[in-house]
């Protein structure tokens, strides 16, 4: 682990002895993939508390999710996250452009936000919803007013059903096995040796643990990211097609 990650990791044991201790609800900030995997590493340790801990970023196919230590089981009453939702808007839509998620991304950056203070970035047409702490919520209220040349306003909301549905595509693809690196390469039009860099970097994870090992073989229900493409879910295994491959219906979120 590098300096940024052991810190994490110690942040995380002491969040779970404080809620244990304590007998209160602790919270992380936005936790990346990767950062996700420290958690897993984290609640392997001696020192991590006895206690229930889950994630949660916003709506359930987050990316970006913070932790909760503590449940209703451990302490008697649950409390939500301190989430919130912002929807952003151009002020007048007749004259503004669409912008892309980097470009939001970057917005909020240029008001000093830290990045773990925010969560996923859903653009939608001219509009984006950003999921972020309550405290960064009501800060952005306040001081996010342009995006590029767009002057924007902001307010709670809640990510559109609609554009959960439209985010989502099923498909079903045919493999020669459920191998990671296959069943990738197929989802995102690679060859799979292009897809190796993505085990190597660390930049695939399934079920929110980073898999270094291409030949991880995938089931039904599993979850995979590729950072710099997106996720997708393995809904189901098919049988075999004519020339022998195997049949798998996958959900394709876009971005």
């Amino acid at each position: 682990m590098n300096d940024d990650d052991q810190l994490l990791y110690k942040r995380l044991i002491e969040l779970s002895n404080r809620a244990y201790q304590n007998n209160i609800y602790t919270f992380s900030d936005f936790l990346s993939l990767s950062q996700q995997d420290v958690l897993f590493q984290a609640a392997r340790d001696k020192s991590f508390a006895p206690i229930k801990y889950d994630l949660f970023g916003g709506y359930e196919n987050c990316e970006r999710k913070m932790v909760r230590f503590g449940s209703e089981a451990d302490f008697g009453y649950e409390i939500d996250y301190p989430i919130k939702c912002i929807k952003v808007e151009p002020l007048a839509k007749k004259f503004a452009k669409e912008y892309t998620h980097r470009d939001y991304l970057g917005s909020l950056m240029s008001l000093g936000i830290d990045r773990k203070k925010f969560g996923d970035i859903f653009v939608d047409g001219m509009d984006a919803y950003i999921y972020a702490d309550e405290s960064t919520a009501d800060y952005l209220l306040e001081n996010f007013v342009s995006v590029g040349r767009n002057s924007v306003k902001c307010s709670i909301s809640e990510l559109p059903e609609s554009y959960k549905k439209s985010a989502l595509k099923e498909t079903t693809i045919q493999v020669a096995s459920p191998r990671a690196d296959a069943v990738i390469s197929k989802v995102y039009n690679l060859s799979r040796k292009d897809t190796i860099p993505y085990f190597t970097e660390k930049k695939v994870s399934v079920n929110g643990h980073i898999v270094e090992n291409n030949d991880k073989i995938l089931s039904a229900g599993d979850s995979v990211s590729v950072r710099g493409f997106g996720k997708f879910n393995l809904v189901e295994e098919g049988g075999l097609s004519r020339k022998g491959k195997l049949n798998l219906v996958v959900e394709i979120f876009g971005r």
